[in-house]
């Protein structure tokens, strides 16, 4: 798909959400919308990211094809070039070489334009170590060559069974706010929020980013712990994804989840009491 018709359609879609304002709203079409939502963001989370990027955990096969498809299907490319690209904001993160640094970039770009950058859209090489590691698995393989087939089939079927109404709701609209959830990560959590970890880079916790891209905005704590199948460190922290795979591994479909390190949790709670008592002597200094 040549990069120019892949920009066309990616604007296309985005204008494609108003489609909602010229069918009567419903709550089982809002419920649609969730659905078409939550479920492909943790197809992303879940494989594109915690799975492929960090291996944060280990899935039967299945269960990994099953995830990779709905993740697929959110329209954000195919899984390796997505956990590869990745790698390399971890690496570089908000330094030269970091694909998406709202620091280094701007916003726009750092939100979209990284996104359809037309260099962007060339296959990983094969020193990436998602590459490496994953780009002989067949079905991994398929769906990074072929990532523009699950979201047509998506588009397709939904508008085959319920029309206009459900591709505006269940396709259109959720397609883009999902983007634009995932996109968040790479700019809002560089930009605004709390830091539990003093990391080298900008990352910061936020909860309202957390509650629509279904964990990731606990950004700070990720970029602590990179290799953790959890994001919320804290029980308290909306981590729906890790509870996912914690479902997955009661029943057999994941194993081996990355706890996070004790040593890590310590360091957050010598941050927090660090704070309370700088807190507690500017308000004494105050009195």
């Amino acid at each position: 798909m040549g990069s120019v018709f892949a920009i066309a359609v990616f604007w296309l879609v985005q204008v494609s959400a108003l489609l909602v304002f010229l069918v009567p709203f419903t709550w089982p079409l809002f419920g649609l919308w969730a659905a078409s939502h939550f479920l492909r963001a943790l197809g992303l989370t879940i494989i594109f990211h915690r799975y492929l990027a960090h291996r944060a955990f280990q899935l039967s096969r299945g269960a990994r094809f099953f995830w990779a498809v709905l993740g697929t299907a959110a329209m954000q490319k195919g899984p390796l070039w997505w956990a590869g690209n990745h790698i390399d904001h971890h690496k570089y993160a908000d330094r030269e070489g970091d694909p998406h640094s709202p620091a280094l970039s701007g916003f726009y770009y750092a939100h979209i334009g990284w996104f359809l950058n037309d260099a962007k859209w060339d296959a990983l090489p094969d020193a990436n170590p998602v590459r490496r590691e994953f780009g002989a698995v067949p079905e991994l393989r398929f769906l990074d060559r072929y990532f523009w087939l699950p979201p047509l089939v998506l588009a397709v079927g939904l508008y085959a069974y319920g029309g206009l109404a459900w591709l505006a709701w269940g396709f259109c609209l959720p397609t883009v706010t999902l983007a634009h959830a995932t996109f968040a990560i790479n700019t809002v959590n560089h930009l605004w929020g709390t830091r539990r970890f003093a990391t080298i880079d900008d990352s910061r916790n936020n909860a309202f980013t957390a509650l629509f891209a279904v964990g990731e905005g606990w950004h700070n704590n990720h970029h602590r712990y990179q290799r953790a199948a959890r994001n919320g460190f804290y029980w308290w922290e909306y981590d729906p994804t890790y509870w996912v795979v914690r479902t997955m591994a009661v029943v057999g479909l994941a194993w081996d989840l990355q706890p996070v390190p004790e040593r890590v949790y310590k360091e957050a709670e010598h941050a927090a009491i660090t704070e309370a008592m700088a807190l507690r002597s500017s308000g004494e200094r105050r009195l």
